[in-house]
């Protein structure tokens, strides 16, 4: 996802779980900034997540909150077979949970 949308990103925000050089070198080639959290508990580590942190990863729970919202009412179910199509769908539900909140009930 990153590569195919690399000239409108300036940030990608993730957890701890992709923090290794290979990717963090990709993002840099792209000219994406990675806010990705390292690692450990050393000072320097905690200072490089303090500097993330303040950058705005923080915001990642506003989007985690999305998240569980969406699958709490559309389900947590992708049921296309394609990568492709998995995206459509998932972007798609997203939309829908979007514009409910815009709609009148009948």
């Amino acid at each position: 996802v990153v590569r195919r949308n690399a000239d409108d990103l300036l940030s990608v925000a993730a957890d701890k779980a992709f923090h290794n050089w290979i990717t963090k070198y990709e993002f840099y080639a792209l000219g994406v900034e990675p806010l990705i959290l390292q690692r450990g508990s050393r000072p320097l580590t905690l200072g490089h997540n303090a500097l993330i942190r303040a950058k705005g990863y923080s915001q990642r729970w506003m989007a985690e909150t999305s998240y569980s919202t969406t699958k709490r009412s559309l389900g947590d179910a992708v049921r296309a077979l394609g990568w492709y199509r998995q995206f459509r769908e998932i972007v798609l539900m997203f939309a829908i949970s979007n514009i409910e909140p815009l709609c009148e009930p009948l």
